[in-house]
């Protein structure tokens, strides 16, 4: 064989792999990038379950949270009845009122005779008596799992007339 055809031969074969070359790097290429962008979408969708939980959880404890404020309402209206007619009948309601509310994780905030706390009581009045103490609850506050949902309002006793 002749030198000079088997040289354009090699030449076109050369040419051929390094094109081949390059067309490979740019699929070894566009398939890494594919990689990245596959991977950000799944972390993006996985962030999304997360926020959508997140905001169904926040829902439904803004739901519950709602109701039980309106049984609350309910539940001070029996006490002031029970209050008025001592009525026996009345007083087993409320125990089992209370039961149920318990359940749904309601629990009250026990305030008299406390240290005043502001994140979970109101001051609605302040008289003469041990300073930042609990004298008198007004009405009664609530968490639910944890949570105020209604604070106390309460009597916060101080030093002196001239001690706010």
């Amino acid at each position: 064989m002749d030198q000079s055809t088997t040289q354009p031969t090699k030449d076109r074969h050369d040419k051929k792999n390094k094109q081949n070359d390059q067309q490979i790097t740019q699929l070894q290429s566009q398939v890494s990038d594919y990689k990245d962008k596959l991977a950000r979408t799944l972390a993006d969708y996985d962030n999304l379950e997360k926020r959508v939980d997140t905001q169904r959880q926040l829902i439904a404890t803004l739901t519950v949270a709602t109701i039980v404020d309106k049984l609350l309402t309910i539940l001070d209206d029996l006490y002031l009845t029970y209050n008025h007619l001592q009525d026996q009948g009345l007083k087993i309601t409320i125990d089992k009122f209370i039961t149920v509310l318990k359940n749904q994780g309601v629990e009250e905030i026990n305030a008299l005779n406390q240290k005043f706390d502001p994140t979970a009581m109101d001051c609605v009045e302040v008289t003469i008596g041990e300073p930042d103490k609990v004298l008198e609850v007004r009405k009664k506050g609530y968490k639910l799992n944890g949570q105020v949902i209604r604070p106390t309002q309460v009597v916060v006793g101080k030093k002196s007339e001239n001690t706010a």
